[in-house]
């Protein structure tokens, strides 16, 4: 029987040299469906590092190092990663992240049910408090910094299991958020070449790439959590300002 592979794809940068083991701790315990393999691609965005050294470790069958030399951002390390992976399905795994018990089996039962992507809940990981937030994930922000007034009318609930073409956009356009976490989305490789990868916005690339795929296909929204959401200072959101024409750019992005 010919495997497929689950490809999972890892940006990583200098300040996450703490956290890449603690990441590869969460993939190592998942369990992997028959017929499918599992290989980890780690990007580093910018020269190379010591964890290039911590992930030939692991074996080139099981993850795979590069680096990018000039620090290019998020959305170019996973393009890049993207170009070198031999999936069938991509998982997506920030390096200060960490994948939850049964994630992965998740994500290929999604998608074996004929869905064309799947997006979950997270575990907000607070300074090693946890607590499951449904909902609500990568919140349109101005450059104000403040959250729409409309957010306040979205209910998670109602945007848990099948969702149809074009239904994510306008819960985003109409509440301000997305009802999963981005960074538990999960596609087939192909969907993403469609709409080009990753769009190159300094942060809410994600998002941008998640509307231009769910405009075109119908998936699955779970409330069960995915992803370890650690916060620190570090943080692409805390560390980058938002701005009215990243939102404006992502609104008219359109396939």
């Amino acid at each position: 029987m010919h495997t497929r592979e689950i490809s999972l794809l890892t940006p990583t940068a200098a300040h996450h040299r703490d956290m890449l083991p603690q990441a590869w701790a969460s993939i190592a315990q998942q369990r992997v469906p028959d017929g499918w393999k599992l290989r980890w691609y780690v990007q580093e965005d910018g020269p190379a590092s010591h964890m290039e050294a911590f992930v030939q470790t692991l074996g080139d069958s099981v993850a795979q190092y590069a680096a990018s030399q000039t620090p290019g951002g998020a959305a170019e390390a996973r393009n890049l990663a993207l170009a070198r992976c031999d999936g069938v399905v991509v998982m997506l795994l920030d390096a200060d992240d960490q994948l939850t018990e049964g994630a992965v089996a998740r994500v290929i039962s999604a998608l074996e049910s004929g869905h064309m992507w799947c997006g979950f809940a997270a575990i907000d990981d607070h300074a090693g408090v946890r607590s499951q937030r449904d909902g609500g994930y990568s919140m349109r922000l101005g450059a104000d910094a403040v959250a729409p007034d409309e957010a306040a009318a979205f209910v998670a609930e109602h945007w848990v299991g099948q969702v149809g073409r074009g239904a994510i956009r306008g819960c985003w356009s109409q509440f301000g958020m997305l009802p999963f976490h981005p960074t538990t989305f999960a596609t087939y490789a192909r969907r993403i070449w469609e709409v080009g990868g990753w769009p190159g916005l300094s942060r809410d690339e994600d998002t941008a790439l998640i509307l231009a795929i769910t405009d075109r296909h119908d998936g699955i929204v779970s409330n069960d959590a995915n992803v370890v959401y650690r916060r620190h200072a570090q943080q692409t959101s805390r560390t980058i300002a938002p701005n009215n024409e990243r939102i404006a750019f992502i609104q008219r992005r359109t396939l």
